[in-house]
């Protein structure tokens, strides 16, 4: 009778449903960023560097950086969003990811980013994209829908231009290594009207300036390239727009361009803040962020 009763209890145990335990993996320190990457293999050949964050029981939250910056760009905001399950690629090229001789065009990085959340079993997640990560992100919410819930465009544009006579082109192409993360280029590169944490920034220009030259290059043709005009309509996400009214890259005419290519997506101007607003004011940033999103 008690070898029947053992049974009956090891049944019950074993029908009882596996209950994953989340656990909290902290955002590192700007001395521990580089180190606390991993990275995934893609089938695609690819090596994205990563880091992750968070609660692994949130909702995933997938960032993708601007032109020549890294995860790290993400470092001053995360602490303020780790109620979520948070991924900060480096896109190809960048940081510590896998650097080819080819290709950097916005439907390479996006392919990227759409095999990076197969290999870590993400199903869907919201995507924030800055800059070249904005252009990143609607290429991925519009080829591949069913991964993307809810889409944050920061500091972006439809058709960012890059091409010879701008200010993109006529400094960049020329560029030759090493690059000074302390010159002129680099300081300019890295402007912004409000202060930003030293700690950080110095350590994002010299990342910054290590990128590799055909990568500066690369990703400038594809930039160059790049219209979305005739592609917005295929996205279907809700969306928000970050935009900082001092931002010397895209001014006001491209976000006039953004407000009637996405007529139902909400807009938040910074009044004062640059590019890179979400350096400057990263707390109210996540605050929107927050909102829009809602439940991690």
């Amino acid at each position: 009778m008690r070898c029947i009763r053992s049974l009956v209890m090891i049944l019950v145990l074993l029908v009882q449903p596996v209950v994953a335990v989340a656990r909290e993996i902290p955002v590192p320190s700007q001395a521990e960023w580089a180190d606390a990457k991993k990275s995934v293999d893609l089938p695609n050949g690819q090596t994205i560097a990563y880091v992750e964050m968070g609660d692994t029981q949130g909702k995933p939250l997938l960032l993708i950086h601007g032109y020549t910056d890294n995860s790290r760009s993400w470092s001053l905001v995360a602490p303020f969003l780790k109620a979520r399950h948070v991924f900060a690629i480096d896109l190809r090229g960048h940081g510590k990811s896998a650097a080819p001789d080819c290709c950097y065009a916005i439907t390479d990085l996006a392919n990227d980013a759409s095999l990076f959340l197969d290999a870590v079993g993400v199903n869907k997640a919201d995507v924030v994209g800055h800059s070249l990560g904005s252009m990143t992100a609607q290429m991925l919410s519009a080829t591949h829908p069913e991964k993307v819930d809810h889409l944050v465009l920061v500091s972006s544009s439809l058709k960012p231009g890059g091409g010879p006579g701008s200010w993109l082109w006529d400094n960049i192409m020329p560029l030759q290594p090493p690059i000074d993360p302390n010159g002129k280029f680099m300081t300019d590169w890295y402007w912004n009207p409000n202060p930003v944490d030293t700690g950080y920034i110095e350590r994002e220009r010299a990342e910054s300036a290590a990128v590799p030259i055909k990568v500066w290059r690369g990703v400038l043709w594809g930039l160059s390239a790049y219209d979305f005009s005739n592609l917005a309509p295929t996205i279907k996400a809700p969306m928000l727009i970050f935009w900082g009214d001092q931002d010397q890259l895209f001014d006001a005419k491209h976000q006039d361009a953004l407000k009637k290519a996405y007529p139902s997506a909400q807009f938040e101007a910074f009044t004062g803040a640059g590019h890179n607003m979400f350096w400057e004011f990263p707390e109210k940033v996540a605050t929107s962020l927050d909102g829009f999103l809602g439940k991690p």
